[in-house]
C-alpha cells in the first residue's frame, strides 16, 4: 500500500513555461522515464495512449505540440512520480492486431512498475494487461480514460476509470460498478496560449474526427462571412463557396503547425466552429481539444449540441459560446451572424472561456486531481 502521507501538489498550481523544468529523463526497458529532479520518487506509472508517449514527448520538446497532450505526465513527474512513456498503441482488434499489442509492456510492468504501480491509459486501447490482471497474473493497478459512452475491454478488471465528461462517468459506473470512477475533465497548459486582443477577421473550423463539413459548407453558402477550414482530410463530395478557405495536409498530415494555428489562425478568428456529426447516443466525446484550446485563446465557440461534449460544458449557460442543433445550416448561419453583429459580446464570451480555463480547464488542475485519484486506489 502506498504511503497515505505522501505530499500532494502545491496549491495553487503555478504555470511552468518550460515543461521539462524540474524533471529528469532516463531510459529503461526502451521507455523514456520522467522523474522529479530534486526529490525521491514515491510512485511509478506507465503511461499509454493511442497517439503516443515517447513520440509525443519529442514533439513537445521541439515545440510542435503543447505539453497537455501528455495528459498530466509532466506535472506528475515534477511532483514526485516516475512516469514511463510507452509508444502508441492502436485500437485493439482480435482479428487484426492481437499480438503483441500491450503485451510488449509486460516485462516493464512486472520488473519496473511492480505491484503498487499504475498502468495509466489515457484512452481505452488496453486488452491483454487488464485480462491478465483479471486472471491474477499481474497485480499492478490499471486505470483507463473513457471519452464518452464507448466500450471498455475488461472494464471490471480495472482499478479505476477516468471520465472525460458526465456521459463517460455514467458509462464507467455502468461498465465497472466496483471500480473507482472519477470525472476529471481535461485542461490546457495555459503557458502555451497567449492572450491576444480580439480582432476578428474570419471564423475558424479545425479538427480531425467527426467534423460535419457538409453542414458548414451549406451554412457558408448563405452568408458572406469569411471562414477558414483546417483539416487533414476532406470529404470528396463537399463543395465550398468562395468565402471559405480550405487548408488540408499533404498525405493526410497536418495542414499547419501548432504554433501557426495559434499565431495565425486562432489569433484572428471571430469564433471557433466545432461542428460535429450527429451523435444522439453520446458515443463519442470529440471536440474537447478544439473547445478548450479556443477557450484558452479567449475566442468564443459555436458548438453542435450533440455527442458527449455538452454533458461536460454547457457553453451557452457558461456564457462562452453558442450551441446549434446538428445538421442545421440555417442555425449555423444565424450563429455566425450573431457573432458578427455584436463583437463586444463575442469578446466577452471569449474572455469568459479563458477564465474557465484559468479556474478549471487547465492541465495543472487535471494533474492535481489525477494525483488524488491515483492516491485513492
Amino acid at each position: 500500500m502506498l504511503n497515505p502521507t505522501t505530499p500532494r501538489f502545491a496549491e495553487p498550481a503555478r504555470l511552468i513555461d518550460d515543461p521539462f523544468d524540474g524533471i529528469v529523463e532516463t531510459q529503461e526497458f526502451g521507455l523514456s522515464i520522467l522523474g522529479p529532479e530534486t526529490r525521491r520518487p514515491f510512485r511509478r506509472v506507465i503511461y499509454v495512449n493511442a497517439y503516443g508517449g515517447k513520440s509525443i514527448l519529442e514533439q513537445i520538446r521541439a515545440g510542435l505540440l503543447p505539453p497537455h497532450h501528455l495528459w498530466g505526465c509532466f506535472e506528475l513527474a515534477r511532483n514526485g512520480y516516475e512516469v514511463a512513456l510507452a509508444e502508441p498503441l492502436p485500437d485493439f482488434y482480435l482479428y487484426r492486431n492481437p499480438l503483441p499489442h500491450d503485451l510488449k509492456l509486460l516485462r516493464a510492468v512486472r520488473s519496473w512498475l511492480g505491484n503498487d504501480g499504475i498502468v495509466y491509459c489515457a484512452h481505452n486501447v488496453l486488452y491483454w494487461l487488464p485480462l491478465m490482471r483479471g486472471l491474477g497474473a499481474i497485480r499492478s493497478r490499471i486505470v483507463s480514460l473513457l471519452f464518452a459512452r464507448e466500450p471498455l475491454k475488461f472494464s471490471r478488471a480495472h482499478s479505476g476509470i477516468i471520465a472525460l465528461n458526465r456521459a463517460a462517468e455514467e458509462q464507467a459506473r455502468r461498465l465497472a460498478p466496483r471500480a473507482k470512477v472519477a470525472h476529471l475533465g481535461w485542461g490546457v497548459d495555459l503557458s502555451v496560449f497567449p492572450v491576444i486582443p480580439y480582432q476578428p477577421q474570419w471564423f475558424l473550423s479545425c479538427g480531425i474526427t467527426h467534423r460535419d463539413h457538409h453542414t458548414l459548407s451549406a451554412a457558408a453558402a448563405v452568408t458572406a462571412h469569411r471562414i477558414r477550414v483546417i483539416s487533414r482530410t476532406m470529404p470528396a463530395d463537399v463543395s465550398w463557396p468562395a468565402n471559405v478557405s480550405v487548408l488540408t495536409g499533404a498525405d493526410g498530415g497536418d495542414a499547419v503547425t501548432y504554433q501557426e494555428l495559434l499565431r495565425d489562425q486562432y489569433s484572428r478568428c471571430a469564433a471557433s466552429l466545432i461542428l460535429l456529426d450527429e451523435d444522439p447516443t453520446q458515443y463519442t466525446g470529440v471536440g474537447m481539444t478544439s473547445l478548450i484550446e479556443a477557450m484558452a485563446m479567449a475566442r468564443p465557440v459555436i458548438v453542435t449540441r450533440t455527442g458527449a461534449l455538452p454533458t461536460e460544458l454547457d457553453v451557452a449557460k457558461e456564457g462562452c459560446g453558442l450551441f446549434v442543433p446538428p445538421n442545421d445550416p440555417d442555425a449555423v448561419a444565424d450563429a455566425l451572424n450573431f457573432i458578427v453583429r455584436d463583437p463586444d459580446r463575442a469578446r466577452r464570451m471569449g474572455a469568459k472561456g479563458r477564465q474557465l480555463c484559468e479556474s478549471h480547464y487547465n492541465i495543472q488542475r487535471y494533474a492535481r486531481e489525477l494525483d488524488h485519484f491515483f492516491h485513492s486506489l
